[in-house]
This record gives structure tokens, sequence and C-alpha cells, in this order.
């Protein structure tokens, strides 16, 4: 077995090692891609977090502005407190989101009346409970006297220990944490304490309560929308779809309407805070002491407690459910944007290696066939030379002969004449044969063409080569279909063609020095066209070699073994003359039986000419590069 070069060994470790770069990065490309993804998911999720708790925020800051209007308890049964309603609902930003203001006033007792805000006629008045009000209304009744009777432990307990600071606030919240809200009107309330003095410790103070109704197609219609455009950039291309489901389960806001009835979520948020259970437990549990007498009464914080911002939600029953603020990604869920952005970013990186994995392969193609050309220009400059050599030789010493006197008659002077003449011959035809393929490679061949006649085309090539076919003994069989139609070309280009087709055949005929020229008309590709084809029953070439033959400088090996002279130049300069002319060169050949060289070129019916005019039009025709 014959072991490989050290060129292929060197060829075969770089793409070893550039394959192996490419694994290496593709590795790491994809461990960086899962790395990305992680990384995306967990700042998405911390953003979809951030945004929902924004979203209760800003909401909690537009019903906080209506419970600010209300919270000054001494005024809320005068006039004051329509103006001051008054005032708000010139400057708030959504002043509809209120549709009713009432004020109860001693619940739970005899003299309980309920009053409603008329803004217009700035004062209150007195009203009927609305029914959707009545389960309110029972509950704000029963728990009237528990509060009540808090606020009377904590003076109790300010008048035996001392103030502490319990005391500044009785409920054992800030005011703002008395507003509580009712999912199901919906609606604010607050309760608002009377007391008769500091001396009178046992009576109970008397409880009323402010209750403000919201506008449901303003939350649904106005607030969420902006509040999802804000913080989830609903509208035309979403990043988030949103929906505020209520409590019964239907569908307060949707920024989708497919979106809401689903159980496919990415994230869900109570609004009013976590679940807190029943009423009872919206009061402070009683105080337990700790420690000795000398030590404040200290109260739990109260449940769900998040901030200054706060909005308790009333139940019912255990099994209430509140207000949710449910989202999801619009490609259907977090995860599977998540994933789709890992598909892409794996997309990206291994185009990007793909691309890489194919320069890399072009670059050592090209460098291969670089190399390839450069030992093909090498082996033409050696070949070149011998060829130029040889004849210069012969006429070199024929000059001799002549000169020293060793021709001494006339016959011999003839002999020597014709030598010279058929090597200096020689010489011209391989110096053109350079010419034409300089020329040829720099684009600037010019042709004539004309209409030609099949057999002027004939008779111009073999005038040209008689000579080399009777002085190498070969016999030409030809046959030319009658009635052909003319071709577009021009002549010499044309027959030039042809000659280094039967120069071929004369070098490669072998021993049967049998050449076949024939002339046929045909259905090609394009058309109509005229095949003259020159056969010879020589060497053959082999089929791995025959897509080879038209290119610049390629010998075949059986021919360099076989010491046939040549340059490599004829058959690309023939199949460059054949498309200069609108037609192509093609081979067909069986290795020990011989080869078929075509030249394939369109019909060109005669025009009828006008009057005057010359049957044959000059057109000019660049060739493009060999």
């Amino acid at each position: 077995m014959k072991l490989p070069s050290r060129e292929r060994i060197g060829l075969t470790a770089v793409v070893l090692a550039l394959a192996a770069v490419l694994i290496a990065l593709a590795m790491l490309q994809y461990r960086w891609s899962r790395e990305v993804s992680a990384a995306a998911s967990a700042r998405m999720q911390a953003n979809l977090q951030l945004s929902m708790v924004a979203f209760r925020q800003d909401l909690y800051r537009e019903l906080a502005a209506v419970c600010g209007v209300f919270q000054t308890t001494s005024e809320m049964g005068s006039a004051k407190s329509a103006e001051r309603f008054e005032e708000w609902s010139r400057t708030a930003t959504h002043p509809q989101l209120v549709s009713n203001v009432f004020i109860w006033e001693a619940a739970a007792t005899e003299r309980a009346q309920l009053l409603h805000l008329d803004p217009a006629r700035h004062r209150l008045e007195a009203a009927s409970w609305p029914d959707r009000f009545l389960p309110l209304r029972d509950r704000l009744q029963s728990i009237s006297s528990d509060l009540a009777l808090t606020s009377t432990e904590a003076r109790t307990r300010r008048r035996l220990f001392g103030p502490g600071p319990a005391d500044l606030f009785p409920l054992g919240r800030p005011p703002i944490f008395a507003w509580s809200v009712d999912q199901t009107i919906p609606a604010l309330f607050h309760p608002v304490f009377h007391h008769s003095g500091e001396g009178d410790a046992a009576k109970p103070p008397a409880v009323d309560w402010i209750v403000i109704e919201l506008s449901s197609n303003v939350l649904r219609h106005t607030i969420f929308p902006e509040l999802a455009q804000r913080h989830f950039g609903t509208g035309q291309s979403p990043s988030y779809e949103v929906a505020v489901v209520g409590g019964a389960g239907d569908i307060l806001y949707s920024s989708s309407a497919a979106f809401g009835h689903d159980d496919t979520l990415d994230a869900t948020l109570n609004i009013f805070g976590p679940p807190i259970g029943r009423i009872p437990e919206l009061l402070p549990r009683k105080p337990e002491r700790r420690g000795g007498p000398d030590q404040r009464w200290g109260f739990p914080a109260p449940a769900g407690f998040s901030g200054p911002l706060r909005f308790e939600a009333i139940h019912y029953s255990s099994e209430d459910p509140d207000w949710q603020l449910i989202v999801r990604h619009p490609k259907g869920s977090l995860e599977a944007a998540v994933a789709g952005l890992h598909r892409r970013n794996l997309m990206i990186s291994f185009g990007v290696l793909l691309v890489l994995a194919a320069t890399m392969a072009m670059i050592i193609v090209v460098s291969q066939r670089a190399h390839r050309l450069a030992r093909l220009q090498m082996d033409f400059v050696a070949t070149v030379s011998h060829e130029l050599r040889t004849p210069l030789a012969v006429i070199s010493s024929a000059a001799d002969n002549i000169a020293d006197g060793v021709v001494d008659n006339k016959q011999q002077v003839v002999r020597y004449g014709g030598v010279i003449r058929n090597q200096a011959r020689q010489l011209i035809q391989l110096v053109e044969q350079i010419l034409l393929f300089a020329a040829a490679r720099e684009n600037r061949q010019q042709f004539s063409a004309r209409l030609l006649q099949v057999p002027e085309l004939l008779d111009a090539a073999l005038g040209n080569t008689a000579e080399l076919i009777q002085a190498a003994g070969f016999k030409l069989e030809k046959r030319v279909d009658e009635n052909l139609p003319p071709v577009l070309g021009d002549l010499p280009a044309l027959s030039q063609c042809l000659q280094n087709l039967i120069t071929n055949a004369v070098k490669y005929g072998g021993e049967e020095r049998w050449i076949g020229l024939r002339a046929t008309r045909a259905q090609g590709p394009r058309g109509e066209e005229i095949q003259i084809s020159v056969d010879d029953r020589g060497l053959g070439i082999e089929r791995s070699e025959l897509e080879h033959v038209f290119e610049t400088f390629y010998r075949s090996p059986s021919v360099a073994t076989a010491q046939i002279h040549g340059t490599g130049l004829g058959l690309a300069l023939a199949k460059s003359i054949a498309e200069a002319m609108g037609g192509r060169l093609t081979a067909e050949s069986e290795p020990g039986r011989g080869s078929s060289f075509t030249l394939h070129l369109p019909c060109a019916e005669p025009p009828s000419p006008a009057a005057g005019e010359p049957e044959a039009s000059q057109v000019s025709v660049h060739s493009g590069p060999a």
C-alpha cells in the first residue's frame, strides 16, 4: 500500500484540527445558549413579578386617592365632604371611577341612618340601601359592635398603662389599613369612630361607615387597560397577555378575547393581597401581655401587611375567591418563549458555525486548486520550453549544416529548407496558440461573425491540417449530410477550433491512424444545431479524466506516460471559441477504443436580403475567459 505524501498528511492534520475546533466551538455554543436561556428565564420571571407588583401598586394609588378625600372623620357629616369630593373630581385623572358615596351613621344602633352624597347639591341626603349592598350592610352591622369594643379596650389599656406605640392606631394599624374592599359590588368601606370623651371609658363609641362604590365599567375599560399597557406593553405587539378575573370567576378585563378562560398561566397575583379568611380576622387579635406589668401591650401585625398602600378584601365565606391578576406570554407560556429563544440562539450559533465550516472548506478547496493550478502552470512552462526547444534545435542544426558547407547540392538544400519551414511553422503555431490563450484569459478576443456554410468551414480546417494528416500517415474519413443550414461564426476562429481537434486526433490516434470527420443536423437543448465531430481510434480517456480535459494546462497522466508532447491549451482554446460563437464543445471517450469531440453550433437560417444589401452581415463577437 502506498503511503500518503507529506503534503497529504499535513492537509489531513489541518482538516482534523479545524474539525476539532469546530466541535469544541459547537459544544461551547450549546452550553452558552443553555446558560443564556436560563438567565433569560430568570430575568423574564423577575421582570414579570415586578410588573405585576407595580400593576397592583398603581391600582392602590388610584384607590388611595379616592380614600384620601374621606379620610378626615370630623367632617363627614357636613357639606365639607361634598366640597372636597367635588374638588377631587375636577383634578382627578379618572373622576368617573367613583359611582356613589354612602355614609352609614350609627351603624348597629336604633338611630342607624344611610346618607348618600349628592355632589351636585353639596350635601348628604337620606337614602335606602340598594339591593346589591344588602350583604355588605348585614356584614357591617354584625361587626360594628366588635369594632366599638376593640376601641374601648384600647382606651382602657392607655388609661392603665400609659400611652404606647399601639395607641397611635386605634385599630392596631395605620388609618389607611382600615379601608377594606367588597369585591362583589365593588366598593371600598372604612369605619369612623365617635368617642364620647376620655372620662367615660365604659361607654363604647359610635361607629359610622363610609362606603364608596366603584364603577365596574371604568375599571374594566379604563383603569385596567391603562395599567396593562403601562406595565405589560399590551397593544399592537404585546409582551404579555393580561387579564383580571373577578371573585365569581368572571373576566373583569382581558387584553385578548381568548385569554382568561384556560388554565395555561405564567403567573397569578392576588390584587388585594393574600387571602386573609373571615371578616373577624380584619380586627386585631386581643392583646397578650408580655412579661411584667412594666412592659407594653403588643398587637400582631395585620394579616397580609405589605406596605402603606393596602386594601383588605372581605370574604363572606372561607371559599370566596379574590380578584386575581393573571398573566401569560403570547407564545403560550413563558417556558415556550424561553424555549423559542433557546432554539433561535442555537440556530444562529450553529448557523455561524456552519458558515465558518463552509468558509474553512472553501479555503481548503481553493488552496488545493491554487496549488494544483500552480503545478499545472509549472508543467505548462516545462512543456512549452520543451516544445520550443525541439524545433529550434532542428532549425539551428539545419542552419549550421548549410553554413558549414555540409549541404553541397540543390536537392539537399531543398530538403533542409523544407525541414526549416516545417519547424518554423510549428513554432509559429505554438506561439499563436499561447497568444490566443493570453487573449482569451484577458477577454481581448474579437471575432467577426458571418453566415458560414458547413462545407466551407470544413475545407478551411482541413486545408491547414492536410499536410499534418498526410505526413502522419492518417486516413481521413469525411461524411457531411446534404442541405445543411449555415451557421453564424468567425471562419478563422472556428477553423482554428476544428484544427485543434484534428491535431489532437493525429497526436492521440494510436496505431490504426484513422480520423473520422462528420457533420450532421440534430436537435439540441436550445433548438436545431449543426454537430461537427472529430473521431479517432486511439488511446481514449478515462471517465474520471473526461471532465478535466477542457481545463487549462490539463494533460492526462496516460498521455504524459506515453511521452506525447503537448501544451494542454488546445482543447481549452477550442472550448472558448465554441462558447464565443454561441455553441459548445462535448467529448465522449472509452479507454483503448478512441475518442469523439463534437462541436455544437446553432443553425442560422439565411435571412432574405433586401435589394442592394449584401447577404452576409458582419457581427463583432467578444469571447469570454477560457
